[in-house]
């Protein structure tokens, strides 16, 4: 079922992105290749950084529960 309904949103969604130019006016932002601007290096450490950081936000919220919206 999730097959069939990620399969016939993905064509609705690229049907209205090519009718409507969204990618080509640059409504979702503009594409950024990471070593690019910053080195193989650079990216690669960007992104440890950034997961280590959210780890450990996570490890801190399952102990402290700070940051769990009640419904």
């Amino acid at each position: 079922m999730v097959t069939i309904v990620f399969a016939l949103t993905n064509s609705i969604i690229r049907y209205y992105f090519s009718e409507y130019d969204v990618i080509e006016e640059g409504y979702l932002g503009k594409a950024v290749f990471l070593p690019e601007y910053l080195g193989y290096g650079g990216a690669l450490f960007l992104i440890t950084l950034i997961a280590v950081v959210w780890y450990v936000i996570i490890d801190w919220n399952e102990e402290s529960n700070k940051l769990v919206i009640e419904m």
